[in-house]
């Protein structure tokens, strides 16, 4: 059985009908009422951190710093806990953890309660006078389950 051919329209008459069906789309759209769309909120759970001062005995310029310890703030507790204690140095480390901190810090100096605020207490360590022996460099921020 032969086959029967088929008229394919022209581009023109094709860009016609493109054209119209547009126009249509277009027209029922502006019609239509469409409310408008709330962006949802976007919740995003806190995730409680952590913060770890490292603290050093002081020997710089003649030695290096040596590594006593980490003191670690725990959010989810709101407790201070210790880390990798270096036993030359736990007596005093666990003995100044227990006292609240001189802070200098922008021309100001100002007393800091370990046991109000121990979040603030151990993220101004360096800043802070902590006896002639110990500095802490800097205080690391991170999510607890890292």
């Amino acid at each position: 059985m032969p086959r029967k051919k088929k008229v394919v329209a022209e581009e023109t008459q094709l860009e016609d009908i493109k054209a119209t069906l547009i126009a249509d789309a277009t027209a029922v759209l502006e019609l239509a009422e469409v409310p408008e769309l709330e962006e949802p909120e976007e919740v995003i759970p806190e995730l409680p951190k952590r913060y770890i001062a490292n603290l050093y005995q002081e020997r710089e310029p003649l030695a290096k710093d040596i590594f006593a310890g980490s003191y670690v703030y725990w959010e989810s507790t709101n407790q201070i806990t210790w880390d990798s204690l270096n036993p030359q140095y736990s007596t005093d480390l666990e003995i100044l953890s227990e006292s609240d901190i001189l802070v200098s810090k922008e021309g100001q100096t100002y007393l800091v309660s370990r046991w109000e605020k121990p979040k603030e207490w151990i993220q101004n360590l360096p800043w802070a006078t902590l006896g002639e022996r110990y500095i802490c460099k800097d205080v690391l921020e991170l999510y607890e389950a890292e």
